[in-house]
Formats: C-alpha cells, sequence, structure tokens
C-alpha cells in the first residue's frame, strides 16, 4: 500500500475517534502507540497528525506532545454565525436570483434527524442537522460556500456530541423543530418565516453558550 494511502487511511480514522470523542479533547496522542493501533510506521500517523493540527483538531506541544483540541465557547459561536450568515444569504436572494431547493433532500435530512432523534443517536441526529442547514446552502450553487460549511461541520459534530455526553440532564434535539419550520417556510415560499427561525435559533444559542452550555441543537 502507498504511503499517501496509508496516510489517508490513518487521517481518515484518527479524525473520526476525535470527531465521534472516542478521543476525547484533552487526550494525549502518541505516534508510537497510533502506529500500533493502525498496524502501520510513525511515518503516516507522523503526516496525518500533522494534517489534523493545521485544521485545528489537536495541537503539539514540544514536552507534553500532542493533544486533541477542544473547540472553543468564541470559535463555536463563530462558526454557528458563519453558517447562519450563509443561510440568511441565500434566503435573502431566493427570489430575486431564482434559486431551486432541493425539498425532497432537505425532507431526507430532516426526517433521518427526527428518527435519530427518536432512537437517541444523537450523533447521526446532528450529522443530518448540519446536512440539512447545507442542503439550504447549496441552492445558491456556489462551492465556496459549500467547502467553508464542509469545514465547520466534523467540528459542530464533535462539540454537539460531547456536549450532549457531559449534559443527560438537559433536553435536546430541539433542531428538530427549528428545521422542520424552516422546511415548511421554505416549501411555503415564505423565506422571511425561515429566517426568523434561523436567526431565533441562534439567539438561544448565543445564550446557552453565554451560560456556559453550548449545543447546535439548541
Amino acid at each position: 500500500m502507498s504511503k499517501l494511502s496509508l496516510e489517508s487511511i490513518a487521517y481518515t480514522n484518527i479524525r473520526q475517534k476525535i470527531v465521534s470523542c472516542e478521543y476525547l479533547p484533552g487526550t494525549v496522542l502518541s505516534e508510537n502507540e497510533l502506529a500500533i493501533e493502525f498496524n502501520m510506521s510513525r511515518t503516516p500517523i507522523r503526516s496525518a497528525l500533522s494534517r489534523l493540527e493545521s485544521e485545528g483538531f489537536i495541537v503539539s506541544f514540544n514536552k507534553r506532545g500532542i493533544l486533541v483540541k477542544d473547540i472553543s465557547h468564541k470559535e463555536l459561536i463563530h462558526i454557528y454565525e458563519s453558517i447562519l450568515a450563509l443561510q440568511l444569504y441565500v434566503l435573502d436572494q431566493a427570489v430575486l436570483r431564482e434559486y431551486a431547493f432541493d425539498t425532497k433532500k432537505l425532507k431526507t435530512y430532516l426526517d433521518i434527524q427526527i428518527e435519530a432523534s427518536q432512537n437517541n443517536d444523537y450523533k447521526s441526529y446532528i450529522e443530518n442537522s448540519v446536512l440539512f442547514r447545507r442542503t439550504v446552502i447549496s441552492a445558491a450553487d456556489n462551492d465556496t460556500m459549500l467547502m467553508l460549511i464542509d469545514s465547520y461541520k466534523d467540528k459542530v459534530v464533535m462539540k454537539s456530541l460531547l456536549h450532549w455526553k457531559q449534559t443527560p440532564h438537559l433536553q435536546h434535539y430541539s433542531a428538530n423543530r427549528i428545521n422542520q419550520s424552516v422546511y415548511d417556510s421554505i416549501i411555503q415560499g415564505n423565506y422571511g418565516e425561515a429566517k426568523q427561525s434561523l436567526v431565533e435559533a441562534f439567539e438561544r444559542i448565543l445564550y446557552r453558550t453565554a451560560m456556559d452550555v453550548p449545543g447546535f441543537d439548541s
């Protein structure tokens, strides 16, 4: 197997374990241990870790080693704000530019999201919630916008999943109601109501983050 293939495998596996919170924030990663775990040399592991560090998932310290990085409240708010701005722009321009929303795909992600919440499968729930938002943005047919939300997706999943695991006493899955409202408004061509639902959801996120309980499904 080529070095590039091994690096890709290492990168995908390590990133998946970070996003799924199998490697929690603050976990110390070792090149040697990862090489043993994935049955490969340290070279592709080192390359994979370098890539993950450039993406903000880990941080290297000379004496402490490699740590899985947490997503700060500030970064989380910036991510939510960027996703909101993209959605509001698309909804603002929908009539003028005659955007066609893929309502079939929106409904699919919404249904999977709701089913996941009923099965208490939070990872699937949050992933499909983000994919729902991505589908709203995709109506603009703008690859740069999609690349931006794709770069945020795993960080949103990671932070939200961590929050869910740490706060079992709190009510979760409220994005079902939000995305249902957005979907209904888009179906009716009432983009103003869709925007209002998204803005109100973001304001709740700001409030909960200020109260130190961040979560994408707020």
